[in-house]
């Protein structure tokens, strides 16, 4: 899981970041960090197959916003299921 924003501060201790409108995942096929938008109207739990724009292999990616909507993003590869 990796997250973060350039425009808000990352918290170390608890591994998001504050206020976001984009956040990061690590492609498990080719270790890039890919960057993604997030769209808050679809919920406060996501999950959606994207391609990986460097290696083009497939990605699960799950997003879930807590309470105070800030997110966090991981991926699986697509083939785990």
């Amino acid at each position: 899981m990796y997250d973060f924003d350039d425009e808000s501060e990352f918290d170390d201790e608890s591994g998001t970041a504050q206020i976001n409108d984009s956040a990061g995942y690590i492609c498990d096929s080719c270790g890039e960090e890919i960057v993604v938008p997030l769209d808050f109207s679809e919920g406060t739990q996501q999950k959606y197959v994207e391609d990986c724009p460097v290696c083009c292999n497939p990605n699960l990616i799950f997003v879930e916003f807590d309470f105070e909507g800030v997110p966090r993003i991981w991926s699986q590869p697509e083939q785990d299921h």
